[in-house]
Parts: C-alpha cells; structure tokens; sequence
C-alpha cells in the first residue's frame, strides 16, 4: 500500500532555492552589494524567476528574518521542560555552539534585518515581536525561586539583552569568541537567579 504524502505548495522548491541563493550572495558580498540578478546568478535560474516571487531583496530579507524569528522562538518555548539548570544548559547550547540554525551565517542574516529594521516598518515589528517573544519565554528561568512575575520579567530582559549584546560582540569581534560569550551568560544567569529583587536600589 503506498502512503498518501501531501505536496508542498506549488513553487516551494524554487522559491527555496531563491533563498539559497540570497543566503549565499549575501555571505560572499553583503547585503548593500547583493543584488536580485546576483541572487538569480547564485540559485542558477533567470532573474525573471527571482521577480515572480520577491519584489526585491528587502522582501527576500524579510522573509528570511520572518522564519529565522520563528526558529528562535519555537527553540526557546522548550525551556518550560527544565529546571534551571538545565534550562541554562538548554539556552548555551542553543546560542553558544555552531549550530547553523541559529548561529553562523542566520546570525549575519539577523544582524542585516535588524539594521534594516531602522527604516522598514515591516522588519520593526518583527524584531519588536522577537524581542517580545523572548523577553516571555526567558522569564521562565526564574520562575523557580519564589520570584514574583515582574522580578522574572525584569532578569529576563537583563539575560536578553546579554544575549544580544555577546551575540553582536562575537559576531564583529575577532578576539571573543562563542565561548567568552556563553561565559558571560552563565555568570549572569546565575547571579540573577541568586539575587532578589529587593537587594538592588530602584531609580527613581
């Protein structure tokens, strides 16, 4: 008996194949010199296939930024299964290795995106979105110790913004590494989760 398999939408393969060939121009030339019949070069087909389905390489860009948001998110979602400290096990690996899902050449992409996002209205809301999305889900670190859900929220946008900030270093750093960066997160977390909220001056 052969097993019914769904198709995928008319045009998926070519249209990954678009990608592909985004992703590899703009790993080779950068974003401000990659173009739509540099694409068509790189995906071996005719420009004219590239423009039936993108308008430009912003649109490209986007969707690119669009999927790689939802990488992150759905990975991340996977931290309600542990305890802390595996937790923070689970959010090194995951940020902190070569793994080209999330790391590599899509850290380059994201970087491209969010500069972008300065001035696209599109991408501004995705990164907001983003941002959103993981400030929730890291909060769930804390929810171990007693900690009230502003506390958490609180420490989460702290571990975010070393995420973010160690991420970008190591990106554009030749002398830090993943490792300095997974260090650096460790060490926070972990002060983070050992400290309550009272033992730091509000500034008011």
């Amino acid at each position: 008996m052969q097993l019914y398999k769904p198709n995928k939408p008319k045009g998926t393969k070519r249209r990954d194949s678009i990608i592909s060939g985004f992703l590899s121009s703009l790993e080779k030339n950068g974003f401000s010199k990659t173009s739509m019949t540099g694409i068509a070069q790189e995906a071996d087909i005719a420009p004219s296939h590239v423009f039936y389905y993108f308008n430009s390489k912003e649109d490209i860009l986007t969707e690119v930024f669009k999927h790689q948001c939802d990488v992150i998110v759905e990975g991340m979602a996977a931290l309600k299964q542990h305890d802390f400290a595996a937790k923070i096990n689970y959010l090194c690996d995951f940020f902190y290795t070569e793994n080209k899902s999330v790391n590599h050449l899509s850290t380059g992409v994201m970087y491209e995106a969010i500069g972008a996002s300065v001035t696209d209205p599109s991408l501004a809301a995705h990164k907001s979105e983003l941002d959103r999305c993981c400030i929730e889900l890291l909060s769930v670190v804390f929810s171990h110790n007693q900690i009230d859900e502003d506390a958490c929220m609180e420490r989460a946008e702290i571990l975010y913004a070393v995420i973010a900030g160690s991420k970008l270093n190591g990106f554009f750093r030749p002398d830090i590494d993943l490792a300095h960066g997974k260090d650096l997160f460790i060490k926070t977390a972990y002060l983070l989760a050992h400290n309550n909220r009272s033992d730091h001056p509000t500034s008011d």
